[in-house]
């Protein structure tokens, strides 16, 4: 019987603790937040943005990273009204095949929000690589975009080894 109560004790606590630590994090992805909420409303269900941008075409889009150790970034974007039009992870493939050659930072950034960790590196040009982490069935691989420093633009991208990963899963 005391067994049988500590059991229950545990669980209970665990379930409380894991729902106090849902409250203060907040959701992780924008999955609860329904179809044309306005912008108050996914601010007060998701909480601040990590950034947010003007894009092109005029619409507002706000952006959740979960980097550096997370492997999501969820981009929410509204409508001219201000209300939730689309939301998605854009840290996949599909996305990362939009980063091309002579693209701008700031444009990556709108795509697909910042890195998970940087690099310097003086090789041929001196530049800067960010390194995304994403879910992947591989999960020790990296997106990796280089920059040229001079001009703030993307030389290439590929696919490298995690150099956080274990070796163990190398």
């Amino acid at each position: 019987m005391p067994l049988t109560r500590l059991l229950r004790t545990i669980a209970l606590v665990a379930a409380f603790s894991a729902t106090l630590a849902g409250c203060a994090l907040g959701p992780y992805s924008p999955s609860g937040v329904p179809a044309g909420a306005s912008r108050e409303e996914i601010l007060r269900v998701m909480g601040p943005p990590t950034a947010a941008y003007g894009m092109p075409d005029g619409h507002e889009r706000l952006e959740y990273t979960r980097q550096p150790a997370g492997r999501h970034t969820f981009m929410v974007d509204l409508d001219a009204g201000g209300r939730l039009a689309h939301w998605e992870n854009v840290l996949d493939e599909q996305h990362f095949a939009a980063i091309v050659p002579g693209m701008r930072a700031p444009d990556v950034l709108r795509l697909i929000g910042p890195p998970s960790f940087t690099a310097r590196y003086a090789r041929p040009l001196p530049g800067t690589t960010w390194n995304y982490r994403f879910e992947t069935i591989q999960r020790c691989i990296v997106f990796q975009v280089d920059f040229n420093d001079a001009t703030g633009q993307v030389l290439e991208s590929a696919y490298p080894s995690d150099p956080g990963c274990p070796d163990e899963y190398l």
